[in-house]
């Protein structure tokens, strides 16, 4: 009788243990969060409370010594000539470890390139990444007249801007599920966010030509056509913008309701005013999973009408100094 008993309170405290093991293991399975469900929020605080994006030359010069400057160009590039004091970090490599410790998060981070686009790039990752972080308008070319050092031709009226097509027409919006990437096993957003960013720089072009988008949309395929979201204010949307683009402001493109009407399997290209707040929301889209492009230079590249395009573009004349360079 003892040892029936026995062998009764045995299975029961076996059958116990095996349900408690199923009950951890499937609370384990229920909690555990996606790579975007980690990231989204700490992107979206991130950019929505980005105050100084981008920060005039002019501005960065005056103050040099209160800036932490980091050149993202070429190394060859660099060599023919840097902003005083800035130290080469090519945007490529801006998410490996070995970089970032070389970055203070004690002080303010300027960073510049050759035209304001990647380092637009190099300056959104390490904003979501938490540094304290802005971006040179317009790159190299607007601290030097040097056609040598600046090595990338600035923006040019004559050959970068185009005619094409604006409607003030918005498309039917629609609704799509979220993205589910998966960049690394971690439910720790810093770690996670690395590992996007290096991927999307490693990897992914920085910007589209408007003549490649246009030539794209009037191929007669429409299967092709990539979706097109403009980042500039609802008014200035509104005065007219690429056909079909649908509006998202930038320091809103990571909040969830407005992720739901990007595809996630579909190319995405992004324009703003110049090229500089549309490389950050296409930097976010990619750090959420998706497959962005930006639209180089902007709506100043796909129109002329100065009405459409409310912000002046690039003006040698105006925004091009002459500031010192080191060696």
């Amino acid at each position: 009788m003892m040892r029936r008993y026995f062998t009764i309170l045995s299975l029961l405290v076996g059958l116990a243990f095996l349900f408690s093991c199923s009950s951890s293991t499937d609370n384990d399975d229920k909690e555990k969060k996606s790579n975007f469900e980690i990231i989204q929020p700490v992107v979206d605080e991130a950019i929505a409370n980005w105050s100084n994006p981008v920060t005039p030359a002019q501005t960065i010069h005056d103050g040099l010594n209160n800036y932490f400057v980091v050149s993202v160009r070429g190394a060859d590039d660099y060599a023919k000539g840097h902003v005083p004091g800035a130290i080469n970090i090519p945007w490529t490599t801006i998410a490996k470890e070995e970089n970032l410790a070389q970055i203070p998060t004690d002080k303010t981070v300027a960073v510049y390139c050759y035209t304001g686009h990647t380092g637009q790039i190099a300056a959104t990752v390490l904003k979501v990444l938490g540094y304290d972080v802005t971006n040179m308008k317009w790159g190299i070319m607007s601290w030097t007249k040097d056609q040598t050092v600046r090595a990338a031709a600035a923006f040019n009226e004559d050959t970068d801007a185009h005619d094409y097509p604006i409607t003030t027409e918005v498309p039917t919006a629609q609704t799509y599920d979220l993205p589910e990437p998966n960049f690394v096993d971690s439910e720790d957003a810093m770690t996670i966010l690395k590992a996007a960013a290096d991927q999307y720089v490693s990897t992914q072009a920085p910007v589209i030509l408007a003549q490649a988008l246009f030539d794209n949309l009037n191929d007669g395929n429409a299967s092709n056509d990539p979706q097109i979201i403009s980042v500039r204010s609802a008014d200035h949307y509104a005065i007219g913008h690429i056909p079909g683009a649908i509006n998202i402001p930038w320091q809103e493109i990571a909040k969830v309701e407005n992720l739901q009407k990007i595809d996630p399997n579909r190319e995405v290209v992004v324009y703003c005013y110049t090229g500089h707040t549309g490389q950050i929301a296409t930097t976010v889209l990619n750090l959420l999973g998706y497959n962005a492009i930006n639209l180089k230079w902007g709506i100043m590249s796909w129109t002329k009408d100065a009405n459409v395009r409310v912000l002046s573009p690039f003006n040698e004349n105006t925004d091009a100094n002459d500031f010192a360079l080191e060696k």
